[in-house]
C-alpha cells in the first residue's frame, strides 16, 4: 500500500522538482536584474565617452585659437617695443612669414583663362617666341605672336580695363628679358585681355 501512496502521493514527485522551478525562476530574475543593470553601465560609458571627447575637442580647438592670438600679440608686442633677443627674434619670424606668403601667392596665381597677344615692335627675329616660352613656362596663356606693325622705342604691355593685376604680373615675369611699361587700353588690345608689344630691351 504504501508504494502505490508514494506514486499517487503528488507531494513526494513535486518535492524534488519544486526547488529547481524556484532555482530557475531566481536565476531568471538575477539575469534580468544582471542585464539592465549591463545596458545601464553600457549607457553610461558611452555617454561618458563622447563627454570627455567633446571636452577634449573644445581643449585642443581652444588652444589652437589662443596660439594664434598670442603670436599675433607677440608680434605687435615685438613691434613696439623690442627689449630682448627673443622679442626681437619673433618679430623677425612674424615679419618674414607674411612676406613669404606673398610671395608664394604671387607665384603660385596663374593667368590661364586670360587671352593674351605677343607683338614684336623691335625688329629682333625670335623673341616674341622668347618671352611666349617664358611666359607659358609660368602658367600663362598665350594666345598668338606676331610681328607689330611699327617699331617700338620701349616694351608695353596693353591691357583692358579689370586687367591691372594681369598686366603687373606680366611686367614682372618679364623683367628677366625686357623692361616694360603698363597701359590700359581697352581700344588696343579689342578682344586680347593684354598685348605685349616689345620694343628695345
Amino acid at each position: 500500500m504504501s508504494k502505490s501512496l508514494d506514486i499517487i502521493d503528488p507531494k513526494k514527485e513535486l518535492g524534488d522538482d519544486e526547488p529547481k522551478e524556484e532555482e530557475e525562476m531566481v536565476n531568471a530574475e538575477g539575469s534580468e536584474e544582471k542585464s539592465s543593470g549591463g545596458v545601464f553601465y553600457l549607457v553610461i560609458g558611452i555617454i561618458a565617452v563622447i563627454v570627455s571627447t567633446s571636452l577634449a575637442l573644445y581643449i585642443l580647438f581652444k588652444d589652437d585659437g589662443g596660439t594664434g592670438t598670442n603670436s599675433a600679440q607677440k608680434s605687435q608686442t615685438a613691434t613696439v617695443s623690442p627689449s630682448g633677443s627673443e622679442t626681437a627674434t619673433e618679430s623677425a619670424t612674424a615679419t618674414t612669414e607674411p612676406q613669404e606668403t606673398a610671395t608664394s601667392a604671387t607665384s603660385s596665381f596663374k593667368y590661364t583663362d586670360e587671352s593674351i597677344r605677343i607683338v614684336n615692335g623691335n625688329g629682333v627675329s625670335g623673341e616674341a617666341a622668347k618671352v611666349k616660352d617664358l611666359l607659358e613656362g609660368k602658367g600663362y596663356s598665350i594666345a598668338s605672336v606676331a610681328n607689330a606693325s611699327r617699331t617700338y622705342d620701349e616694351s608695353i604691355i596693353y591691357h583692358k580695363t579689370g586687367q591691372e593685376d594681369l598686366a603687373k604680373a606680366i611686367k614682372n615675369d618679364i623683367s628677366s628679358l625686357y623692361s616694360a611699361k603698363t597701359e590700359l587700353s581697352d581700344s588696343t588690345v579689342g578682344s586680347y585681355d593684354a598685348i605685349i608689344a616689345l620694343g628695345a630691351k
